[in-house]
């Protein structure tokens, strides 16, 4: 079977199952998404029971589905296969709410961002994609002007030529009433500063020196907001609201202090510009600068990661009478889904639904994912419809 033929085969797959009774109950387990051409990040309705969806790391997809990583990210027609196998494993093995629909987005790993700005992209066979960290862009002030008055080409810079030819393979594959999203930047300031000036290098300055570790980030700022414009000058679209993705902004690295004036400027002035976040996402813990991310106008969703509390979470937004921005609790991949025995989960998820029965309003669903090659691949995947099935036990 060639491989148009298979991809041809999956779709017809999914166009089976889009109007059935199944995805139609999956369906209304989620509003409407705030946005039409960028990442879209559903936002769950309340109703009797919390809706929870599953993801696996790309390395442990491509051992359960028998593919190349280096491959996935680098060729169009695998990435597309391989996203339409993956749709149906959720659906038909995991049995989640992640539901199936029309739309395929391309996102290229977290080297995108960074490739943009001068960043080599590094390919290993079986890893997701790196920069090469061996080359810093901002060396010093000047290296900083010079980054800051160069400009984006939407069709050159970085690995936008293979984004292009991932956008433009997938539409002329997929039905016409199929949807591909062109990747959008989601990396936030601090995370693509990391990149370009070194980890220790940045963190380093927020010490010594600390108006250049805010300039840093206010370059990057304008970089985003620069690619944002070309990017919608290009698909004729207006600029959405984006997730923000800011895994290394957390307690660990800044104190409340230091992410109030060194970070939350920039961040700011982004919500400023897009007029709001659809999302604000950081694998960290978060819960010492809670409080600041509650002041973002038009935020719709809020991360609360696999190393927060939900209960910090809800007592935040009791306390700042925020109503109306839902919460995504993901999981701790090791102690809460992989490590966990039977009785733990249903503690654990007992826990979670008598917090959040006392917010009658609170949008809220599940998330397990950062499943990575932590031992057999069919030993993760029997963990992850494990903690599924018992997450079906509970309700309001």
């Amino acid at each position: 079977m060639d491989r148009i033929h298979k991809i041809n085969k999956l779709i017809d797959r999914i166009e089976n199952e889009l109007g059935s009774e199944r995805n139609a109950m999956i369906g209304d387990k989620w509003n409407p998404p705030v946005v039409k051409q960028t990442y879209m990040h559903p936002v769950p309705r309340r109703k009797d029971q919390i809706p929870i969806v599953a993801d696996l790391e790309y390395p442990l997809w491509a051992r359960v589905l028998d593919f190349s990583v280096k491959e996935f990210y680098t060729d169009p027609l695998t990435y597309l296969e391989k996203q339409l196998e993956m749709s149906l494993y959720r659906y038909e093995v995991f049995r989640d709410d992640s539901g199936l629909g029309r739309t395929i987005a391309i996102w290229l790993g977290v080297n995108f961002e960074p490739s943009l700005l001068g960043c080599r992209s590094v390919y290993p066979d079986h890893l997701d994609p790196l920069i090469d960290r061996s080359l810093i862009i901002i060396k010093d002030e000047e290296s900083l002007k010079e980054l800051a008055a160069g400009e984006i080409d939407i069709r050159n810079s970085g690995i936008l030529g293979l984004a292009h030819e991932f956008y433009d393979r997938i539409q002329e594959t997929l039905p016409g009433d199929w949807k591909v999203i062109f990747p959008d930047w989601v990396i936030g300031p601090f995370g693509v500063a990391a990149c370009l000036r070194g980890y220790e290098n940045i963190l380093a300055d927020l010490v010594l020196a600390p108006e250049f570790f805010m300039r840093i980030l206010d370059v990057v700022s304008d970089k985003m907001i620069e690619y944002s414009r070309e990017r919608a000058k290009f698909l004729g679209i207006p600029i959405e609201r984006p997730n923000l993705h800011h895994d290394d902004v957390n307690d660990q690295n800044f104190s409340s202090s230091a992410y109030r004036r060194y970070v939350y400027p920039a961040e700011r002035r982004l919500n400023s510009f897009y007029g709001g976040f659809q999302y604000w996402h950081s694998c960290g813990n978060v819960e010492n600068f809670l409080d600041d991310l509650l002041e973002f106008v038009n935020l719709v969703m809020l991360d609360c990661g696999g190393w927060n509390d939900l209960d910090v979470f809800l007592d935040a937004f009791k306390r700042k009478g925020i109503e109306g921005v839902g919460i995504e609790k993901r999981f701790n991949p090791v102690r809460d889904v992989i490590g966990a025995d039977d009785r733990t989960i249903r503690d654990k998820l007992r826990g979670l639904y008598n917090a959040a029965a006392g917010n009658k309003r609170l949008n809220l669903d599940f998330k397990i994912d950062g499943i990575g090659e932590l031992g057999d691949h069919q030993e993760m995947v029997g963990r992850v419809n494990n903690f599924i099935r018992i997450s079906r036990e509970f309700g309001f």
